[in-house]
């Protein structure tokens, strides 16, 4: 019998904290391994576009924390 995404979601959910984190990693990096290599040729020259744009100073950083503040204050 083939299980439905509920009943692997409900399950993996029912895991460890460290088993779930385990999953997690295994699953983003089956879905990074299927990415056409187009697609990861253009998000690597958009990460160097925004790298350079850091470095020159057209563009600041933001912290994490403020970056964290921020994500709380949309969820609320």
């Amino acid at each position: 019998m083939k299980a439905t995404l509920d009943e692997v979601t409900k399950e993996a959910l029912a895991l460890p904290s460290g088993e779930q984190e385990v999953l997690a990693e295994k699953l983003v990096g089956h879905v990074v391994s299927h990415v056409p290599a187009a697609v990861k040729r253009q998000q690597m020259t958009e990460v160097m576009r925004r790298r350079e744009e850091v470095l020159s100073g057209k563009v600041a950083g933001v912290s994490a924390e403020q970056v964290f503040q921020e994500i709380q204050a949309l969820v609320r």
